[in-house]
């Protein structure tokens, strides 16, 4: 093999005994030439000026590694074809390796240099620049084809296998909250089934002292009890009432159907409602929405809303107060207001109104009982038609609800 059929190795390593003892060991058992660079740029130059069949390419260099210049190597269309084997003192571990293939690196040698090791490597490669040379061109194109084809297909299974994880990771969010869900529904169960034995027990109880001792009663005496009785069982109705429309809406048996209401209607048949309540603590409503506002939402579930939220107002109003009801429309949304002056709500509960797992434990101020529930429902029926609900309170002053819902456009 004469000089202009020799194989040319490059050599890039910034220790001039690694050159060296590389040089004459390469030298004694090849017929090659062999070219030494001192850093990265001159291998690039190097690389630039002249045919270079194989690089041996030390990674740790100062100013630019061995990493750095094989891509630089590989993304020149003039030098990409360079076979770059890495030479390293670290232990080429899985994170090193593909640091070193995402470079361009076909294989790597560790230092200190093991003779036979790098003969055998070397060989090996030799091998192959042979045969290299004695494909054509179309053969070349298709191999170059099968490699790409290859790495792409390598590709797709990478993101194949990054997609898997990420839905095992879904899965396994998703169950961590069911599970919360789960126990967050167990703990309101039993809140309810704790709130609604209390109703009973009054009925119960003032109905049994009546039946065995109506007699020694006064007129006076028996009304009064009467009156607790009445008032028992329509909290006992109101939580089932709220507590039936709850499940149906967890079990989506209740219909949605959204459409043009003329929500003023319904506020004003909610306080023909709830007068009576509101006249027996002498509680002023007043409601300031326009006749004749429309928005785009299911009618029984806005009832549901303002019925609780209303109906809670004059709960938590002293006697002699005051109940407002509001509204602004912006940008095609309608904000609803109810408004008290009653009791408030302390700053440590606002967050917890609307939350499934806990209770905020509050008397009326008439000793009104309730669960929370109808909140809870509130917030469910606002955010099905689109809206939003929040609280503005301050403890002692009053209270402020406020929800949106859009406009209807007819």
């Amino acid at each position: 093999m004469d000089k202009t059929d020799k194989h040319t190795i490059l050599i890039v390593d910034d220790n001039p005994n690694n050159l060296f003892s590389l040089h004459e060991l390469i030298k004694d058992n090849f017929p090659v030439e062999v070219i030494e660079a001192s850093s990265g740029f001159d291998a690039l130059r190097i690389i630039n000026e002249q045919s270079i069949d194989l690089c041996l390419m030390d990674v740790q260099m100062p100013e630019m590694d061995g990493f750095e210049t094989a891509k630089l190597v590989r993304s020149r269309p003039k030098t990409a074809h360079i076979p770059v084997i890495f030479i390293t003192a670290f232990d080429p571990n899985k994170s090193l390796m593909e640091k070193g293939l995402n470079a361009g690196g076909l294989d790597y040698l560790t230092k200190p240099i093991d003779d036979v090791q790098i003969v055998h490597t070397l060989n090996m490669y030799m091998r192959f620049l042979d045969r290299e040379r004695n494909i054509n061109s179309e053969l070349e194109e298709k191999v170059q084809l099968r490699t790409a084809e290859f790495q792409q297909i390598n590709r797709k299974l990478k993101l194949e296998i990054e997609e898997r994880k990420r839905a095992e990771t879904a899965l396994q969010e998703s169950e961590t909250k069911l599970r919360e869900a789960n126990a967050a529904k167990d703990k309101f169960f039993s809140i309810i089934a704790h709130d609604l034995r209390n109703p009973f027990n009054a009925v119960i109880g003032f109905s049994n002292l009546l039946r065995e001792n109506i007699s020694e009663f006064s007129p006076d005496e028996i009304s009064e009890y009467i009156g607790y009785i009445n008032d028992s069982a329509i909290n006992a109705y109101t939580l089932l009432g709220n507590l039936l429309d709850w499940a149906r809406s967890q079990t989506n048996s209740i219909r949605f159907n959204p459409e043009s209401v003329n929500i003023s209607e319904i506020i004003n048949s909610t306080l023909t409602i709830l007068s009576g309540e509101a006249n027996k603590k002498n509680i002023l409503v007043s409601n300031s929405v326009a006749d004749g506002s429309v928005v785009l939402a299911d009618s029984n579930m806005v009832s549901a809303v303002l019925r609780n939220l209303i109906s809670n107002a004059i709960k938590f109003t002293r006697p002699g107060g005051m109940v407002t009801i509001s509204s602004e429309v912006s940008d095609g949304i309608a904000e609803f207001m109810i408004e008290d002056n009653g009791v408030g709500i302390q700053k440590r509960d606002l967050d917890l109104l609307f939350r499934i797992d806990t209770k905020v434990y509050t008397k009326g101020t008439a000793e009104e009982s309730g669960t929370g529930l109808g909140l809870i429902l509130c917030k469910e029926f606002i955010e099905k038609n689109a809206g939003t609900i929040r609280v503005e309170s301050e403890h002692g002053t009053g209270s402020r609800f406020i929800f949106t819902l859009p406009v209807s456009a007819s």
